[in-house]
């Protein structure tokens, strides 16, 4: 229990320590000033219209995901998994374990997932809410199981 206690207070102090050692650093100058006006020093920081006072902060810790890793990963994986389906159910098919009524209907059921994963990829600029990418998928394994059930 001791060492527990004693590892969290050192981890909290060196967490202080680069905390306040960032902050000492953020609150640097780059260099000395280039011209010789009043504008230069801390007091008169945003009095003067061009000396960077509205410029907004950058973020040291980026928070947002890329939105064209998700859009393409989402659609790409629904697309593949239907790929692998497709060449199951042909593989069935040729080795004489689907008869062509379940062939014809299995084909059409992934024919229909795939046109709705578009459908609702076009409906969101490209990108598949998470509700839609969870039941896109559970078709997926629908029509897999039913592959299974046909053969």
């Amino acid at each position: 229990m001791r060492s527990l206690i004693t590892t969290s207070a050192i981890a909290a102090l060196a967490l202080s320590l680069v905390a306040a050692s960032n902050a000492f650093a953020a609150g640097q100058h780059q260099g000395p000033a280039a011209s010789s006006g009043p504008e230069n020093g801390d007091y008169y920081r945003g009095v003067f219209p061009n000396d960077g006072a509205m410029t907004p902060l950058a973020s040291a810790v980026q928070t947002t995901i890329p939105a064209a890793s998700v859009r393409e990963t989402r659609l790409a994986n629904i697309l593949h998994e239907l790929r692998s389906v497709d060449r199951r159910i042909e593989s069935e098919r040729s080795e004489g374990k689907l008869s062509s009524v379940s062939f014809n209907r299995l084909h059409h059921e992934e024919r229909n997932i795939r046109a709705e994963a578009t459908k609702v990829a076009a409906t969101h600029h490209g990108m598949i809410p998470t509700r839609s990418y969870a039941r896109l998928q559970q078709d997926v394994r629908w029509l897999d199981r039913n592959i299974a059930r046909s053969a």
